[in-house]
């Protein structure tokens, strides 16, 4: 059976079987504190069918696994992924969590 859709103001990290259809409408590189030639993550903004957004980080470890299926304006499903609390002192979006990608995490268009 397939696993429906999910909105991103249902998701919290007490279920962990999320699966989404999102848009990506912002994309940056955040660079190495201490070397700014060297990328440490990608960060992501989402948003979904009804307008809810979310930000999304992809670990510098993880990076080029992902870095071709991900581009501003591309539409994905992504599954499988974790989400933490949103606390960074500045915030892409309002959302409480925060997805992270792991090495298991899904993309698909």
């Amino acid at each position: 059976m397939a696993q429906s859709i999910n909105m991103i103001n249902d998701l919290t990290p007490i279920n962990e079987i999320w699966k989404i259809k999102v848009r990506i409408i912002l994309l940056w590189e955040v660079p190495n504190y201490n070397n700014p030639n060297v990328v440490d993550s990608i960060e992501l903004v989402l948003v979904d069918e009804k307008g809810s957004r979310i930000e999304a980080s992809i670990r510098k470890t993880i990076m080029q696994r992902f870095s071709n299926m991900v581009n501003e304006g591309w539409c994905r499903i992504i599954a499988k992924f974790g989400l933490i609390s949103n606390i960074d002192k500045h915030r892409a979006t309002n959302h409480s969590y925060k997805l992270n990608f792991f090495f298991k995490t899904v993309v698909r268009e």
